[in-house]
């Protein structure tokens, strides 16, 4: 991931060490007139390209990755973001298919505009003090500024700060899904899942790595890999897992990729936890769950899920200095699954109806464990200055999901990854046990 920082006072990010991990390749600052914008890059597609961004008055500093722009009209997708602004205004969004944090400064219209993508992937924070406004990717970078009031930005919310009269709108929801439930089969989802595997992994520059557990999600990504030649780095701990279907999975992989599978039995030694619980103290962003955005207050940094998560990406760089995409499941559980048995408020729908309305959207489904989980999956792998990819939370994918009958809807556990896993024959679970990451 990359960090991006604006702020109208006279600060910067420059020494927030945080910050510059998570861009490792380039840190660049430009201030004028009274605004500040600070960039640092984690370079992995299109050009070298050091941001802001400028054309026409407009400066723009953009975390994440557009799947959809044309590389041969854009030297990077920043360029197609910045373009979109241009001609379409507060409208930018509606063509970017993308994992992406955007803050754009409308210099003649005297305005910041700032949002995240439709699910929050790429977080952002910001505070408004004295008719100032800074926003950052980190709260580090906001705390060592001497802020206090730290405001999470809303999935699928765009705001825009206006710097002459200090007023900030907000406008919620910008994205609408169809709720009609048609479809009486699985084929357009599967289409689209090996499409949005396909956008984020294909033909890469860098390496990936998999943490790849027994459960559905990861096994999921694992198969569309295989299905699509995609190669890959993999590690596995056994500890909380279905060793059976685990080690089917890893047979798989050393028959094929032994050079880049990697297999632990548990993270139990006390001196490894610590080491590792060290690192996220000392270099990510601090993350929190809870059941909605204003009452985070669970403290995520000893959740056995990111120490183990931290342990993996620490190894996998060891594996390949290559490794800059880390594969995620997230999402899996939160849209696919109405029987999740772990919660912070309110669980998934057991059950599908006809009134998809009634139950729409539920609280995991952007809120809960979504935010909360994401939080963990940005601060840890921007820790490791690697991007993090979440195929399970391509709007396309969603959609379909959301179109299929409740009879298809409810066919099995976590129906579409379970059918896909099926007919492609590979190992899973055929039960409804949720056991959770816990090495």
């Amino acid at each position: 991931m990359c960090g991006v920082y604006f702020t109208n006072r006279n600060e910067s990010a420059k020494s927030d060490k945080n910050f510059l991990l998570r861009g490792p390749d380039c840190f660049n600052q430009v201030e004028s007139e009274g605004i500040n914008m600070c960039h640092s890059l984690l370079s992995l597609t299109g050009e070298f390209t050091k941001q802001p961004i400028e054309q026409s008055d407009v400066k723009l500093i953009f975390n994440g990755q557009i799947y959809n722009y044309d590389n041969q009209a854009y030297s990077s997708d920043s360029y197609f973001v910045l373009n979109e602004y241009l001609t379409k205004d507060l409208n930018f969004w509606e063509n970017l298919d993308g994992e992406y944090a955007v803050v754009i400064h409308d210099k003649k219209k005297e305005v910041v505009v700032f949002a995240t993508d439709i699910f929050g992937t790429k977080p952002l924070f910001y505070c408004i003090d004295n008719g100032k406004i800074s926003i950052s990717s980190l709260t580090s970078t906001l705390k060592m500024n001497n802020h206090k009031n730290i405001i999470k930005c809303s999935p699928n919310t765009l705001y825009t700060f206006n710097l002459s009269t200090n007023e900030l709108t907000i406008q919620s929801n910008y994205f609408k899904f169809k709720l009609d439930q048609y479809k009486t089969n699985f084929d357009d989802w599967n289409d689209k899942f090996i499409e949005s595997i396909k956008k984020r992994f294909g033909e890469l520059r860098h390496e990936i790595i998999l943490p790849l557990s027994s459960g559905h999600d990861s096994g999921a990504i694992a198969c569309a890999f295989e299905l699509l030649d995609i190669k890959y780095y993999s590690y596995s701990i056994f500890k909380g897992e279905h060793k059976k279907i685990l080690t089917s999975r890893l047979i798989k992989r050393l028959a094929t990729s032994p050079s880049k599978s990697r297999i632990r039995k548990d993270l139990q030694n006390a001196n490894i936890r610590d080491e590792v619980l060290n690192h996220i103290k000392n270099n990510s962003d601090p993350f929190f769950y809870g059941p909605a955005i204003d009452s985070l207050s669970i403290n995520g940094i000893e959740d056995p899920g990111a120490i183990g998560l931290s342990y993996i990406l620490n190894k996998a760089k060891k594996m390949s200095n290559k490794i800059k995409i880390v594969a995620s499941g997230q999402g899996g559980d939160e849209i696919y699954s109405n029987n999740q048995n772990y919660t912070f408020d309110k669980p998934n729908p057991q059950c599908f109806t006809n009134n998809l309305e009634d139950i729409f959207p539920w609280q995991n489904f952007f809120y809960g464990a979504q935010m909360s989980y994401l939080s963990k999956e940005e601060s840890i792998g921007g820790s490791h200055g690697l991007e993090t990819r979440y195929p399970f939370l391509d709007k396309e994918l969603v959609q379909e999901y959301l179109s299929l009958s409740p009879d298809i809807k409810n066919k099995f556990y976590k129906s579409p990854i379970t059918n896909f896993l099926k007919i492609n024959g590979y190992p899973y679970r055929n039960d409804e046990v949720k056991s959770g990451f816990n090495p």
